[in-house]
C-alpha cells in the first residue's frame, strides 16, 4: 500500500497520535454503555490508512491507555495483556483489509470491511474471555461455562461492531484515505 505519510514520520506520529486521541474519547464516552464501543473501529482505521505499524501501534496504545484507566474499573495483568493484543490485531486487520480493498469494487470494499471488523471483534472478545479464567485458574468445564455466561456480552458486541463498521467505518474510510493520503 502506498502510504505517503510513512516517508515522513513526523507526520506519521501526528496521525497516530489523532487516531489514538479519537479512540481514547470515544472509548470514554460510551464507556458506561456494556459492549458498545467505537475504540475496535477507530484502531482498524488507523490500521486501514495509516499502515500496518501506525495500526498496531495505534491499537497497543490506545487499548493499553483506554482499559488500562478505565473509568468503570482498570485491568491489569494477563486480562489487560489479552486487550492490548486484541487491540492491535485490530489495527493489523485494517491495513489488511486496505490492501485487500484497494482494488475491490465499492460492494466489496463494503464487504470486506465489514468481515474484517467482524473478525476483529471476534479474536478480541475470544481472547479477552480467555484470559479471565486462565487467570482465575478454571478447569476445562469451568472455562466453558465462562464462555457461556461470556456469550450474550460478546453477542451485543459482535452485532454493535458489525452496524458500527457497516454504517460509520465503510463510509467513512474513503474520505479519511483522500485527506490522509494526498
Amino acid at each position: 500500500m502506498n502510504n505517503p505519510s510513512a516517508d515522513r514520520p513526523p507526520l506519521l506520529m501526528t496521525r497516530t497520535a489523532a487516531f489514538i486521541a479519537v479512540g481514547l474519547v470515544s472509548g470514554y464516552a460510551l464507556a458506561a454503555v456494556p459492549n458498545v464501543e467505537l475504540v475496535t473501529a477507530t484502531c482498524f482505521c488507523a490500521g486501514y490508512v495509516l499502515g500496518p505499524g501506525a495500526g498496531v501501534f495505534c491499537g497497543a496504545f490506545t487499548e493499553a491507555l483506554f482499559a488500562g484507566f478505565h473509568p468503570m474499573g482498570s485491568s491489569f495483568g494477563l486480562t489487560l495483556l489479552a486487550q492490548v493484543i486484541g487491540m492491535a490485531l485490530a489495527g493489523l486487520l485494517g491495513s489488511v483489509c486496505a490492501i485487500l480493498a484497494k482494488r475491490a469494487s465499492e460492494w466489496l470494499r463494503v464487504a470486506l470491511v465489514v468481515a474484517f471488523g467482524i473478525l476483529s471483534t471476534l479474536f478480541f472478545d475470544f481472547i479477552t474471555n480467555l484470559a479471565f479464567p486462565i487467570t482465575a485458574g478454571f478447569s476445562y468445564s469451568q472455562t466453558i461455562a465462562s464462555f457461556a455466561l461470556a456469550f450474550p456480552f460478546a453477542a451485543i458486541h459482535l452485532v454493535s461492531n458489525t452496524l458500527v463498521f457497516a454504517v460509520i467505518v465503510a463510509p467513512i474510510l474513503p474520505r479519511l484515505q483522500r485527506i490522509i493520503t494526498p
